[in-house]
């Protein structure tokens, strides 16, 4: 026998019944939630072409997508993230839609990962974007959505961190470095690397004051004291519109009364190509990774011909719910409410009671046993809460002590 034949490739994943039982659930309560902030679900297509992602600042590295040819020998890419695939709908389909749009999604994305097996490659994302809206207000809403998500879905312990690209690209600006350079340091300040920071920063001959204020970045993480240490930092006039947006969003949280589930993070810097503004990401202790990220993107749009506005974030519900196994909240295999068997003349019965309770709302799971002897055994192994057997005598329940009348 073929070994590969019971193996998935590398990345992919099966997602068992209890775990498919709760990431259901998560979902249903994420879309309900969606629903109730006035988000209408969207679908976009499993393949999209290449140049979706390439042509324009979708943030997506080509060696990241999984690609494909249609019969015209075009390249396709499997969907890679949902927000580049929404932008293109939008801008080519829903043009006269009145704003600000609210839209989200729950749908799988396949990604390459950037380093060898740092999480799986196929993910469910839960998100949103609110577009042609560029307010503190619209940045705002979209933090609390973050945060109410998390708590709908029942986690606990977390904190939504957010920043601001802006900062660091003024502060780039009066280092004078290039658009390759500035990268490359982008890295380090995202992994918070002060030796590689300080390094490179010394090559280049970078002032002494701008090193100093770049070598702070890391450190300007916490409340909105942070916001005063960083206004204090450049007069650069990037550097204080985004320290404002910041202060202006925090405020707007605070009217929200999910304050305390936000820091600031100066030094979060990630894609500084593909995000225009506030960004933001959600960890907690129980996982090594975010669960959530996303942020202002307005130039996005455009690379389909219609700019617009847009802030959103992208949840991964296969991290939530290993977040929230950790935290105490184990897959339980899912069971039936009743095992339901009958004797050789008593299916007709038997299957009419089993129309009555599904439609009453319980579950039930057919069992072909012939005799009720070993059904409460079954019953036990399978996790159902009853056994029940139709005979020539009616329902009768099957338990330790054996065979009794039966009542729903």
């Amino acid at each position: 026998m073929n070994r590969l034949i019971r193996q998935i490739p590398e990345g992919m994943q099966d997602t068992l019944p209890g775990e498919c039982r709760q990431k259901r659930r998560v979902e249903a309560a994420l879309r309900a939630l969606f629903a109730r902030d006035g988000f209408f679900e969207v679908q976009t297509p499993a393949l999209e072409y290449c140049d979706a992602f390439t042509g324009g600042a979708s943030g997506v590295a080509p060696e990241r997508m999984y690609k494909t040819f249609d019969k015209q020998g075009r390249v396709l890419a499997v969907r890679p993230d949902s927000t580049t695939p929404v932008m293109r709908m939008v801008a080519t389909r829903m043009q006269d839609a009145p704003l600000p749009l609210r839209l989200c999604y729950v749908q799988d994305v396949l990604e390459y990962p950037a380093r060898p097996n740092p999480r799986f490659s196929q993910a469910t994302q839960a998100g949103v974007e609110l577009l042609g809206e560029s307010s503190p207000e619209a940045d705002a809403e979209v933090i609390a959505l973050a945060v109410r998500s998390l708590l709908e879905a029942g986690l606990r312990s977390f904190q939504i961190d957010i920043g601001q690209v802006g900062f660091f690209k003024g502060l780039m600006e009066e280092a004078g470095l290039s658009a390759q350079e500035t990268e490359r340091l982008r890295g380090y300040v995202e992994e918070k690397n002060m030796l590689a920071i300080e390094l490179m920063l010394g090559e280049r001959n970078v002032g002494e004051e701008v090193q100093r204020r770049i070598t702070r970045l890391p450190q300007l993480y916490g409340g909105a004291e942070v916001l005063d240490a960083a206004q204090a930092m450049s007069e650069a006039p990037a550097c204080r519109q985004a320290v404002q947006n910041l202060r202006d969003v925090l405020a707007v949280l605070a009217d929200y009364g999910l304050a305390q589930y936000v820091s600031v993070d100066l030094g979060m810097v990630h894609a500084i190509d593909y995000y225009t503004g506030m960004i933001l990401r959600g960890l907690t202790a129980n996982l090594g990774r975010p669960l959530l990220s996303g942020g202002r993107y307005d130039q996005l749009a455009a690379g389909f011909g219609h700019p617009l506005p847009a802030v959103g974030f992208a949840l991964d519900v296969k991290q939530l719910l290993i977040a929230l196994e950790r935290q105490g909240a184990p897959f339980e295999s899912p069971a039936s409410d009743v095992l339901l068997a009958f004797a050789p003349g008593a299916r007709r019965e038997a299957l009419r009671l089993a129309a009555q309770l599904r439609a009453q709302g319980w579950s039930v799971e057919l069992c072909y046993e012939k005799e009720p002897a070993s059904l409460d055994g079954l019953r036990a192994r399978k996790g159902a809460r009853q056994a029940v057997y139709v005979g020539e005598a009616g329902a009768l329940e099957v338990g330790k002590e054996g065979l009794q009348p039966w009542n729903p």
